[in-house]
């Protein structure tokens, strides 16, 4: 089977599993605790059962499917996405804050991004209630005068909201990196030739950048390094999207601390595209380049 092929029964898989998994949180028996806390009405939406109790049958093939996705990746993708490890890797899928299987099957309130502390403030105009996470008010949403019944429904309707927007950037995320990654073999690589001092010249370049723009002397050395890897394994294209550092790992290439050390700048690269709120610096670009240098063979 080909990438777009198997890419694309992935996709049909997702979709079809999403169906399921997007109506776990809504089928989840919810209990509802109101308390005062510093002399303000606090509203905690959760689960009658912490962990919810999955059809064997559905998690497994959940994983399966996650697994599959990751064997995608792994065959296809050079430049994979870390932030992507939390929703696929084995051993952080039941762990990890930031994975699916965890955000479905935990309470409310154990992931950084479903907020389970509501703090409900009444006045004659209407009600201001508040997502609070260690004594901070994170959102604050005006409504209309309500009733205390009404309350504790709008809260435990907003706490389920929040877990299937999540579930669905989540899923989201994977089905966009599965389409990328299929589109990406269509893409021409440029005719190139390298010359002997060709890559020498790049990075002192890029040092160069770096000095000016760090972030662009970061994308130059991710350029520099797969044409050298490509180079030193003989192919004249990355047209199959195999991990190329594993590859030069493999071929005896790179040793384990080479290879570990290209995968941190790739980890690197790929928080450069994908985290807005990322930032490297020139200093740090002149140390990976040095470093680099050494790899360089005749």
């Amino acid at each position: 089977m080909d990438i777009k092929s198997e890419g694309q029964a992935l996709l049909e898989n997702h979709k079809k599993l999403y169906e399921q998994l997007i109506e776990i949180p809504e089928k989840r028996e919810m209990i509802y605790i109101e308390e005062i806390e510093e002399s303000v009405k606090v509203g905690k939406p959760r689960f009658k059962k912490p962990l919810y109790q999955w059809s064997k049958s559905l998690l497994v093939e959940v994983r399966d499917h996650l697994q599959d996705i990751r064997n995608f990746f792994d065959n296809y993708s050079y430049w994979f996405d870390d932030t992507l490890l939390p929703l696929l890797d084995t051993n952080e899928r039941r762990v990890s804050k930031k994975s699916i299987i965890f955000l479905l099957e935990e309470d409310v309130w154990c992931t950084d991004e479903v907020y389970g502390k509501y703090l409900i403030e009444e006045s004659q105009d209407g009600i201001t209630i508040s997502y609070s996470r260690r004594k901070r008010k994170i959102k604050q949403i005006t409504l209309k005068p309500m009733e205390g019944s009404e309350i504790k429904d709008w809260i435990c309707n907003d706490a389920i909201r929040q877990i299937r927007n999540q579930f669905k950037f989540l899923w989201g995320k994977l089905e966009t990196e599965i389409q990328v990654c299929i589109d990406e073999i269509f893409h021409k690589q440029p005719k190139l030739n390298l010359k002997p001092n060709y890559l020498k010249e790049q990075l002192e370049k890029t040092i160069t950048i770096s000095e000016q723009w760090a972030e662009a002397g970061l994308l130059n050395l991710g350029r520099i390094i797969e044409l050298w890897l490509l180079t030193s394994l003989g192919m004249k294209s990355a047209s199959r999207y195999v991990d190329l550092i594993r590859e030069a790992e493999i071929a005896g290439i790179l040793d384990k601390h080479e290879a570990k050390f290209l995968r941190n700048i790739r980890t690197n690269y790929n928080y450069l595209k994908h985290k807005t709120y990322y930032k490297i610096e020139t200093e740090d670009i002149k140390t990976m380049v040095e470093r680099f240098s050494n790899l360089l063979r005749p």
